[in-house]
């Protein structure tokens, strides 16, 4: 057995405000890899338990059910994953959030920006993805559609790889085109 990387820690991405698209891929994984469980809690939120009894107000903690405390565990682990993957200016913008759902969706608001600015962006880079032509001295490795790929499935809408295939074959220069004779 290779024992190489039995030692290895695994240390989350660092967000610092440049690199959004990357890391949010790589922290939905980083999150997952903790715990399936923590990463339910950064979609779907948390909220601790409220009172049962006539007296509004949160629960205190001493009277949480073992569910409310494993539930607010899972929320704990996504959270601090999330925290300390941040540097200090994007940690300013939510250090006071107590659940991993609402720290996620400020995140996602101040570097993506708004619904309306997300659908500019997807239209920017459509029209960027259109337009890209393979120079002629440039090779398929080096034709990078993978990465305006990634931007459109960190905006929520990923370009098939039919479309990525056919946008590769109509993008060909010269060179890689061949002529086909008829044989009469």
């Amino acid at each position: 057995m290779d024992t190489r990387y039995t030692n290895v820690a695994i240390r989350p991405p660092i967000l610092d405000g440049t690199n959004y698209d990357p890391w949010k891929l790589k922290m939905s994984i980083y999150i997952q890899s903790i715990d399936s469980r923590a990463w339910k809690h950064v979609l779907d939120g948390w909220s601790p338990p409220m009172r049962d009894d006539d007296i509004p107000g949160l629960k205190p903690r001493a009277q949480w059910t073992a569910d409310e405390t494993t539930s607010s565990n899972y929320n704990a682990k996504a959270i601090n994953s999330i925290f300390t993957s941040v540097d200090m200016n994007m940690f300013n913008l939510i250090g006071t959030y107590t659940c991993a759902r609402d720290s996620w969706e400020k995140l996602q608001t101040h570097c993506e920006g708004s619904a309306s600015v997300k659908k500019t962006r997807m239209l920017l880079l459509t029209s960027k993805f259109e337009k890209l032509r393979m120079e002629e001295n440039e090779t398929i490795v080096e034709y990078n559609l993978k990465s305006l790929s990634n931007e459109a499935s960190v905006l929520g809408d990923p370009i098939s790889n039919e479309r990525l295939v056919s946008k590769v074959l109509r993008s060909l220069p010269k060179r890689f085109h061949t002529k086909v004779c008829a044989i009469d």
